[in-house]
């Protein structure tokens, strides 16, 4: 993903200048170089430890594509150097981190933007309109699946590793899953009840949740990490209309209006997520994906994974005056 987004900012945005890197392995500096870099362009400012990067070279912005543990304390030591920070999903694996981090931006005067596809595409941006004007009426049910197989190619691998990953695949590929179903509804939740499986492994591998949205909206969700295919999606119902997308945006998109299946959506384009960060670090754009849903996607999973461990349904209560 570090070498995904080195290939877009340098291909895509001509502001952006790519001025350090810093991975604790060598050899991914080296293979990020050969593979983001063309004509064998060196990068002199390498480093092994990020806070030598921060405290050696003046940025404008870092982006943050490490195991899930280790945004947090990142994407404070960057704030803290005066860095703007986009930082890979999830944002942070606690609800604490997701708290402090926000105060730790808001104090800094600094951005943090969630790396998450969906709500930088047409998709989302189209469906989130058509929910926030009103054109699907109340929406009273959200379903969301991500099945894929996942286990047996990570297994053995950082993701695997609770206290590097934060979980399974609850925590990686369903995270987009959750994030679409609050973002596009513009709902959060407020009680889970979940069923998790780990099938022999430290992390969650199949789970089933049911929950109840701050509107009064009920919702389910089903994540398997051992399937044999491919199959996603978010489907919303309203009173008025309904919709179907990809968990990623990306391409998929069905919207009802009453029983009619609208045939030709208009789906005004949106900017990248890298055009995105550079826009809003010009303060030319703000970013669709802020931190607060980084903080409302932590509180759902802190309620998910408690509820797995407890077998009863949790409350997912948000502090007063916090959002």
């Amino acid at each position: 993903m570090g070498r995904y987004h080195g290939r877009l900012f340098t291909q895509t945005v001509p502001e952006a200048e790519i001025c350090a890197l810093t991975d604790s392995d060598p050899n991914n500096l080296a293979s990020f170089i050969a593979n983001v870099f063309p004509g064998g362009k060196q990068l002199e400012a390498t480093f092994t430890d990020y806070r030598q990067m921060l405290e050696t070279v003046p940025l404008d912005g870092v982006v943050i594509v490490s195991p899930h543990a280790h945004h947090f304390q990142q994407a404070m030591d960057a704030i803290s150097a005066g860095c703007h920070v986009l930082v890979e999903k999830p944002m942070v694996i606690k609800t604490e981190d997701a708290q402090t981090l926000l105060r730790h931006a808001r104090k800094e005067g600094r951005l943090i933007s969630v790396a998450f596809q969906g709500p930088f595409s047409r998709e989302f941006q189209y469906i989130r309109n058509i929910v926030a004007t009103g054109q699907l009426g109340e929406i009273s049910l959200v379903t969301g699946v991500c099945t894929q197989h996942w286990i047996e190619p990570l297994r053995d691998t950082w993701r695997t590793q609770p206290e590097l990953s934060g979980g399974g695949n609850l925590y990686d590929s369903g995270a987009h899953m959750f994030n679409g179903m609050l973002y596009l509804t513009g709902l959060a939740a407020t009680e889970v009840f979940a069923f998790i499986e780990n099938k022999g492994e430290k992390v969650d591998v199949i789970s089933s949740v049911s929950l109840r949205l701050n509107s009064g909206a009920l919702g389910t969700a089903a994540v398997s990490g051992d399937a044999s295919v491919m199959e996603e999606g978010i489907y919303i119902q309203g009173t008025q209309g309904a919709a179907k997308v990809s968990i990623y945006g990306g391409g998929k998109l069905e919207h009802w209006q009453g029983k009619e299946l609208v045939k030709y959506p208009v789906v005004p384009p949106t900017s990248s997520v890298q055009q995105n960060f550079v826009d809003c670090i010009t303060g030319r754009a703000t970013t669709p994906s802020p931190a607060l849903l980084g903080l409302r996607l932590a509180r759902l999973m802190d309620a998910i994974y408690e509820s797995g461990r407890t077998g009863r349904a949790v409350q997912v209560v948000a502090d007063a005056g916090e959002e």
